[in-house]
């Protein structure tokens, strides 16, 4: 499966005579519009530019590359000391050299983690090395979308929603999650943060929390938002209470909220999870590219 085949067919004819360049004020218009042509790729960096530019002005990590009609075809966003690299219409070679480049700026922080589809993020990958970075993990991912109405399935018996959950409740499938799923090899659980992330949860996300006999059960939440997208994240199932069709509701109960607020939906799940792969088939989602993150 190459990314590139779902993409929009680039204007960009000489790869070579792309043009890059920091991003200043007089391109954000330019430059929403084309993170809105490519959204369903692009919703975490689209979330964090977003978030970024509502202070009027771009982050100081924004390059981005101009075609001879001056339309933007690619850029390299640096989010704190997450990187995120869209190469559509600029050969490899170059990108390559771009990142070089951008790695050689008195940077507060160092690189931690690369985020993007595939082909992006092994091109990144190489620049990283070359300039001294080791790769220390990586997660691959299938990205998908759902366009059409989700079916709500039956909601199994036993599991109770619950509106409003205590952030304690909603720590501990929290928790779990993270242990199992996000943290890299070389990583280590880190309690405050979790509650942080709690926290936010709770105050800015799209959040829907099952009890299955009084105990957390299950849970799924929104991590980014960008133009008409909303991306999913976090689903979690208590590994005793797998197979009864409970992340199959939460999730279907989650993108009927998303649909109901008129955005579209997006997720990237691991290649290896083929459980939670099937889930998603089962309520519509298409995959429409390849993901990867890395870790530094």
């Amino acid at each position: 499966m190459q990314d590139r085949d779902f993409l929009p067919a680039s204007t960009e004819q000489d790869t070579e005579a792309c043009r890059w360049h920091k991003a200043n004020s007089h391109d954000l218009k330019d430059m929403e519009t084309f993170l809105r042509l490519h959204e369903p790729y692009l919703v975490a960096a689209a979330s964090r530019f977003i978030t970024y530019t509502q202070t009027g002005t771009p982050p100081g990590e924004l390059l981005i590359c101009r075609d001879a009609q001056n339309t933007i075809q690619s850029f390299v966003f640096r989010s704190g000391a997450i990187l995120h690299p869209f190469f559509h219409g600029c050969s490899s070679e170059r990108a390559e050299k771009i990142i070089c480049r951008m790695l050689k700026q008195p940077f507060l922080k160092k690189i931690y983690s690369v985020q993007g589809l595939t082909e992006d993020v092994s091109i990144a990958e190489k620049a990283l090395e070359s300039s001294g970075y080791t790769l220390r993990d990586a997660f691959d991912y299938y990205l998908m979308s759902l366009t059409e109405t989700v079916r709500l399935p039956s909601q199994p018996d036993g599991l109770e929603l619950v509106v409003n959950p205590t952030l304690e409740a909603l720590y501990q499938l929290q928790a779990a999650y993270e242990q199992e799923e996000v943290i890299p090899s070389h990583g280590s659980f880190n309690e405050k943060h979790c509650r942080q992330g709690v926290a936010r949860i709770l105050r800015e996300e799209l959040l829907v929390y099952g009890e299955y006999q009084g105990l957390p059960a299950a849970k799924a939440n929104t991590n980014a938002a960008s133009y008409n997208y909303r991306q999913i994240g976090g689903v979690y199932v208590r590994p005793e209470l797998r197979g009864l069709g409970i992340g199959t509701y939460i999730v279907a109960a989650l993108v009927e909220r998303i649909q109901q607020s008129g955005a579209a939906v997006s997720l990237f799940v691991k290649k290896r999870n083929q459980s939670a792969i099937r889930v998603y088939e089962k309520l519509g989602f298409k995959t429409i590219g390849e993901y990867r993150i890395s870790y530094y």
